[in-house]
């Protein structure tokens, strides 16, 4: 499925659950640095494979916001997608958070799952985005539905970390 059929089919699980944006990080339940494939949903719906960015999607554009280290990757990597580049770090570049606000009509609801952000950014976001009256759904979690091939959860038994290793017991 390309890019572009991924973003409609977001957009139309969006419209009909009522949720005008879209914020889809780089993460997942466990604030990871490195994610297990079922939680690289931003990879899947944006072809950026970059370590650091958020994507926000609205009925009408998208973006990828990410920092310096992936201008370049991610220039390539959106190019023909539908999906701008906003340079974080740089003067003109606002904060999604920001931009949400100026794009967003009052009234407005953003959807995020919200298991794949820390409690203190999700309060962040609920209090940023009440300055131009928009509300958020922290349970907005359209990818099971929309990602058809989206690799199950790890399955790996668990293990107990030797204490040689781990340096403390548990």
């Amino acid at each position: 499925m390309k890019i572009t059929q991924k973003l409609a089919a977001l957009r139309k699980y969006m419209q009909d659950a009522q949720i005008d944006a879209c914020i889809v990080p780089i993460s997942d339940p466990h604030l990871s640095e490195y994610q297990p494939s079922h939680w690289r949903v931003l990879e899947w719906l944006s072809g950026f494979t970059g370590s650091s960015g958020t994507v926000v999607v609205t009925a009408e554009s998208a973006g990828l916001w990410t920092d310096s280290r992936y201008f370049l990757q991610a220039g390539d990597e959106l190019n023909g997608s539908g999906i701008d580049l906003f340079k974080v770090g740089l003067p003109d570049t606002p904060a999604f958070i920001d931009w949400l606000n100026s794009t967003l009509p009052a009234g407005a609801t953003v959807g995020l799952d919200g298991r794949l952000f820390s409690a203190a950014q999700v309060d962040d976001f609920v209090q940023s985005l009440a300055i131009g009256e928009i509300a958020v759904n922290i349970d907005f979690d359209p990818f099971p539905v929309i990602w058809n091939d989206r690799p199950g959860l790890p399955s790996n038994p668990l293990f107990v970390y030797s204490e040689h290793y781990a340096g403390k017991s548990t």
